[in-house]
């Protein structure tokens, strides 16, 4: 499709005026049950716009003008739904954020939310009449209205949207694995072309029904698992991400009893669900067409142990996708296709370390690697992989993904210098690495991770996954970097991880455990190891290791008294 076409097609579409379609075609057709402890609330499309009028009424008593920006923070439920799409009907811009952690200290959970209201200069904030109360003690410095629930006006409402497709419709706040919070910004055009591209890569079908645990805070929740859902008429089932992580296998719970056929998660979530499963344990999955394994990096060791655990329960092999996405293209870039199983290459460890190409090998005695394939781009997204001078590299050579199409965000709201390191003469500059072969997009790695120890690169997440089944260690709670040590006069490899031991025995022998390991795998080995305590590894919002708050962290001056 031409650019000129692209807008033609989508110049008058909204993201209100799609709900309103729907509305008036099936007013009572099911678009979210979401679970809440206990309770089951069943959203129609009528009771969508039910709900979300009093929001939209509130933003209008508010004076908000087209384009002021509108926070949510709630817990995962109705009123989460009906806040978001009531700030959009009112032709306001929200953005959600995370709720509280119960381990997160409040000071430091309000600081962070208080930088981004602040910086995108909110007028408006939803959220509970517990959270409001907290805010008062930690106040933004411009001043915000703040809505509970037991504030709005009764109503059933809406306003007339004057909202046009070129207007931002959300921000969309990046998980911070790297350095605060940007604000994406996604337009009412981009995102439907999204919607409707990755729809078509997804053959959806009004016999779809997704569920879903993950939080609205992030792309893959907000974008696969709320707003597909909503514009392209497929239910969706949510249970809250808090109760998930309690109880896994609520989401098997939810699968088995409404036949569900469309599932996305990230990798670890795969590997969560193979280790907390037990033998005598026994679900339906036979309704899943698709698992997608998505947000980070995809790995064919651990499709193969779900399909190997979870085959006697229905899942085959070719039902277990991958996809490519991120927020600054509203969501996927590529897409396998759906009733294949993604293709798996075995590729030469040292040349793609040395050469920076990915060369297959059948060298049974040559240190190998192992890259599942992303699949294809969707519909009008190009691909390119480039070098560092932005030159275009064929074919198995490694470099930087590159994106170019209508569904790229707009950049970083306020963050001009931000958004023009990587929104660059129509392309996005994605800092993650990979190659392309015959079309489809294998990913190695990200710029930021790349280590230089002994004159050669590493990722640092290969490092990573190297220590997955050390003994001692909490599973997922490790991380490598390097820093420069002018004894050595280079950089040196330095890991930490987390455990639940104390002894001074077991602590030595995890050490050795982990220096064994690694040098077995990688043929490094640390020049420091530190362990520590439960949660001292800072995550993102999406549970990714974030390197720099992790980074910053170990070197604090107070860190020396906290490694074991």
């Amino acid at each position: 499709m031409s650019l000129l076409s692209f807008w033609k097609k989508y110049e008058r579409d909204t993201v209100s005026q799609r709900i309103l379609e729907h509305l008036e075609r099936t007013p009572d057709r099911l678009y979210a049950r979401l679970h809440v402890g206990d309770t089951i609330h069943s959203i129609s499309y009528r009771r969508l716009a039910e709900g979300a009028a009093p929001y939209a009424a509130a933003c209008m008593a508010a004076n908000l003008s087209k384009g002021d920006r509108v926070v949510v923070l709630h817990e995962q439920g109705p009123d989460l739904l009906f806040a978001l799409f009531g700030a959009m009907f009112a032709g306001a811009v929200p953005t959600i954020l995370p709720p509280p952690s119960p381990r997160q200290e409040p000071a430091h959970f309000w600081r962070g939310h208080r930088e981004v209201m602040d910086r995108v200069r909110a007028e408006l904030l939803f959220t509970t009449k517990k959270l409001k109360s907290e805010l008062d003690s930690f106040p933004t410095e411009r001043a915000i209205s703040v809505i509970t629930p037991d504030d709005l006006t009764s109503t059933d409402k809406l306003p007339a949207s004057d909202a046009h497709s070129q207007d931002i419709a959300f921000l969309q706040h990046s998980s911070g694995t790297t350095g605060t919070k940007k604000g994406v910004m996604i337009s009412h055009a981009a995102l439907l072309h999204q919607v409707d591209a990755y729809a078509r890569s997804l053959s959806l079908n009004e016999n779809d029904h997704i569920v879903s645990w993950l939080p609205l805070y992030h792309d893959m929740g907000l974008i696969a698992c709320c707003l597909l859902p909503v514009l392209s008429g497929v239910p969706v089932t949510m249970v809250s991400p808090f109760e998930w992580t309690m109880r896994p296998t609520i989401l098997f719970d939810i699968i088995e009893r409404t036949g569900a056929t469309l599932v996305w998660q990230p990798n670890f979530a795969f590997q969560h669900l193979i280790n907390c499963v037990r033998p005598e344990e026994h679900w339906d999955l036979s309704s899943v067409r698709a698992f997608i394994d998505c947000s980070e990096r995809c790995r064919p060791e651990t499709l193969d142990q779900f399909a190997s655990k979870f085959g006697p329960m229905g899942v085959k092999k070719n039902v277990l996708q991958t996809c490519y996405a991120m927020a600054e293209t509203v969501f996927a870039v590529t897409q396998s296709e759906l009733g294949s199983a993604p293709r798996s290459e075995t590729i030469d460890a040292k040349a793609l370390i040395d050469e920076g190409v990915a060369r297959p090998t059948l060298d049974t005695h040559a240190a190998t690697k192992s890259v599942l394939s992303c699949g294809t781009a969707i519909d009008d997204l190009t691909v390119l992989i480039m070098d560092n001078e932005g030159n275009r590299l064929p074919d198995r050579r490694i470099g930087e993904i590159c994106v170019s199409g209508p569904c790229l965000a707009r950049g970083y709201d306020r963050q001009p210098e931000k958004s023009n390191l990587v929104f660059r003469e129509g392309w996005y500059h994605t800092r993650d690495l990979g190659y392309l072969s015959n079309g489809e997009l294998f990913v190695t790695g990200r710029i930021d991770d790349l280590l230089i120890l002994n004159g050669r690169n590493h990722y640092a997440h290969d490092l990573e996954f190297a220590l997955r089944d050390t003994s001692g260690i909490i599973p997922g709670r490790v991380i490598a970097f390097s820093e420069y040590r002018k004894d050595f006069g280079s950089d040196v490899l330095i890991v930490l991880a987390e455990t639940r031991e104390t002894d001074a025995a077991a602590l030595k022998k995890i050490k050795k455990n982990i220096r064994d390991r690694m040098l077995d795998e990688t043929s490094l080995v640390p020049a420091s190891i530190h362990l520590l305590p439960p949660m001292w590894l800072i995550k993102s919002t999406s549970g990714k290791i974030s390197r720099e708050a992790t980074g910053e962290k170990y070197r604090s001056a107070a860190l020396e008294e906290e490694l074991l």
